[in-house]
């Protein structure tokens, strides 16, 4: 086969036997994936493959923006979010946030499902997705809150349901301790907030060798390694998602943002979670590596009057792996407290 190097006319011969190697699936197709509808027909080079490339804001909102994308300018930083579903004033708001590495697509699955009665907020947290690195330098938690309590104010919205998974969880329960007379309920999804052991592809990012590499190159096989630890049964990744995530994080600064934020997971204290009054849902599989399990029944226990669900065989996602559960169990709960 033949790969074109962009902005060359150099080409260079490859066998698919030598591409076998690296498992490059995606390397051979003729398109590009997306993890969003709104897909771009295009070659993937290999130096996309191996994540030698950086993408701008402009060229990734070329892929993943659609009719209801808006960017809100606040601290230097423009946050990527969407406003879906049900648009009546009365319709209760869903603010939903995704964890580290991720974006505002890992909850596809259950807009899907909550349009029809909610108004819905999702977002690439502040550092990831089309949001970009933090321009001011403070990836803290505190600094995130600020964030997004300033669009929710942009927005004028007063009472809001949060939907935080993993850095999203503990943003979410955050911002409840922070803002209670804002938050009418929470649902956390394998949250942060307890001290934990990081992932060991966390801790090797942080070493001064990878931490030097993960700004350069994000290898897409890094990406499917990483999928492959945050999902419980691998077979239930979507093959599309995976050029998703890797586009995210080959946009310019993201990185940078990311290795920050690693370092605020490290020194995470938990304090602050008895201060949560909001009604509150904890989901949990079992099968999560990447923040234990033992750590649902912390939360439970610190939250006063919180619900606990928790899956067997599914990982640190369940809204992707099991969105139809997962969101089913969500919604009776929301449909009790609201």
């Amino acid at each position: 086969m033949t790969v074109r190097w962009p902005s060359s006319d150099k080409t260079m011969t490859i066998s698919k036997s030598m591409l076998s190697l690296f498992n490059l699936p995606a390397l051979l197709g003729d398109g590009h994936a997306s993890c969003d509808p709104k897909t771009k027909e295009s070659s993937m080079s290999l130096m996309r493959y191996l994540g030698l490339t950086k993408l701008s804001t402009a060229e990734l909102a070329e892929i993943y923006t659609n009719d209801n994308s808006r960017f809100f300018h606040y601290r230097g930083d423009n946050i990527h979010y969407r406003i879906e579903g049900n648009q009546d004033e009365n319709a209760p708001v869903l603010v939903l946030l995704h964890g580290i590495m991720a974006s505002l697509q890992t909850w596809d699955g259950w807009v899907d499902h909550l349009k029809g009665k909610y108004r819905i907020v999702r977002l690439d947290v502040p550092g990831f997705g089309l949001s970009g690195a933090i321009t001011d330098g403070d990836t803290s938690i505190e600094g995130i809150v600020d964030r997004i309590n300033a669009l929710t104010e942009h927005l004028q919205l007063d009472k809001v349901v949060l939907i935080g998974n993993s850095l999203g969880g503990y943003i979410s329960w955050s911002f409840a301790a922070e803002h209670p007379y804002k938050v009418q309920a929470l649902v956390l999804l394998d949250a942060a907030g307890y001290p934990m052991q990081l992932p060991l592809i966390m801790k090797l990012f942080t070493t001064p060798y990878l931490r030097h590499l993960v700004r350069v190159a994000t290898p897409q096989f890094v990406v499917r390694y990483i999928l492959g630890e945050v999902y419980g049964d691998k077979r239930r990744i979507a093959e599309e998602k995976i050029p998703c995530y890797q586009d995210m994080m080959l946009h310019k600064g993201n990185p940078l943002s990311l290795l920050k934020v690693f370092e605020e997971l490290d020194n995470m204290t938990p304090e602050r979670v008895s201060d949560v009054t909001a009604p509150t849902l904890i989901q949990w599989g079992e099968k999560d590596i990447w923040i234990t399990p033992k750590n649902a029944p912390l939360f439970h226990r610190d939250i006063k009057g919180s619900e606990l669900i928790t899956y067997p065989g599914v990982g640190h996602v369940p809204m992707e792996e099991i969105p139809e559960q997962s969101v089913k169990d969500a919604e009776e709960f929301l449909s009790r407290v609201l």
